[in-house]
């Protein structure tokens, strides 16, 4: 175990440095150079047959960054593109980039990431997963199931790096995470004080050479030789408690229209008021009916389910 702490403690040192392994012009996307460093750094220790898993791809900047280091593992993709690609040329642009680099041991796997989770063992071929990169969607929920899902996939030596740990409900998904699963620890923790896309200037060039939005890295401790660590969160809940009105609201997915709305109410900005009205009244229109609920809070959207249901295998015994 005190190598195993050497060698991350390596890792973390050379990244922050920002000891690069690879890069290259044609690599482009949302991360800072030293998370780029880390991950290639961790990559250089996987051990036996294990492999990288990452879920969230966008344009392949981290995946192939890594994929181009290894020698003898494989580098897995998940992500849908149902983000961050207004033109739906993403996947296209991970396929042309991974040609250009001569990289033949890259899979993107597109798909939703709990169809993917759920399924992966078709994919890995018996591999177990020795480095996992979390970058998908981030809210509490999919953050939460991302480590769920992909935890029976991880090698006894794994290392999970979560990206966008500056959110709060990030932080708090991996804390849940931790105090459920105890063999896991928090090993490393990063945070800057906002979001690069609230940065202009000298300070966002600064966060692009940086850790972006904040990292998380967690490893398997199977044997409890390691401190536990949590990820600080608030212990008032009032935003997670929030979800319960927000799901049952009228119009759910017009919430961050209205978001938008009190943005312009407070410092008042008649202009933009008007415009961001008009746009909700547009977004209520297009919604779907299935999350239009029939009362003004409380909708349970249970309207269409059995009102009674037994397991199977009790049925068995009836």
């Amino acid at each position: 175990m005190n190598q195993r702490l050497s060698d991350i403690k390596q890792c973390i040192q050379k990244a922050e440095k920002g000891e690069i392994i690879f890069e290259d012009p044609l690599l482009s996307g949302l991360s800072g150079k030293k998370l780029i460093c880390l991950l290639q750094q961790f990559a250089t220790q996987l051990k036996n047959d294990d492999c990288y898993l990452e879920i969230g791809v966008f344009q392949g900047l981290t995946l192939l960054s890594v994929a181009k280091i290894l020698n003898n593992h494989f580098a897995f993709g998940i992500d849908n593109f149902k983000q961050f690609d207004k033109n739906n040329q993403n996947f296209n642009i991970i396929k042309d980039r991974i040609e250009k680099l001569g990289i033949n041991n890259a899979m993107i796997i597109n798909e939703d990431y709990e169809v993917a989770l759920n399924s992966l063992d078709n994919y890995l071929a018996g591999k177990k997963v020795g480095l996992y990169f979390i970058d998908g969607p981030h809210d509490y929920r999919s953050q939460l199931m991302c480590l769920l899902l992909g935890k029976p996939f991880l090698s006894k030596n794994a290392i999970i790096i979560v990206d966008d740990s500056n959110y709060h409900h990030v932080r708090q998904a991996n804390c849940d995470f931790l105090l459920a699963n105890p063999e896991f620890k928090l090993i490393f923790e990063v945070y800057s004080a906002t979001h690069p896309h609230n940065l202009k200037g000298q300070e966002a060039e600064y966060s692009l050479l940086n850790w972006w939005n904040g990292i998380n890295v967690m490893v398997n401790d199977p044997e409890n030789q390691i401190a536990p660590l949590y990820p600080p969160t608030e212990r008032e809940r009032i935003l997670f408690e929030n979800d319960h009105l927000l799901h049952s609201s009228k119009y759910p997915e017009a919430l961050p229209s209205v978001a938008n709305l009190i943005n312009v109410i407070k410092p008042f900005r008649p202009l933009k008021l008007i415009y961001r009205v008009i746009q909700l009244r547009k977004t209520i229109r297009q919604l779907p009916s299935r999350f239009i609920g029939k009362y003004d809070r409380r909708n349970t959207f249970s309207e269409n389910l059995e009102s009674v249901r037994l397991n199977p295998s009790l049925i068995k015994l009836l």
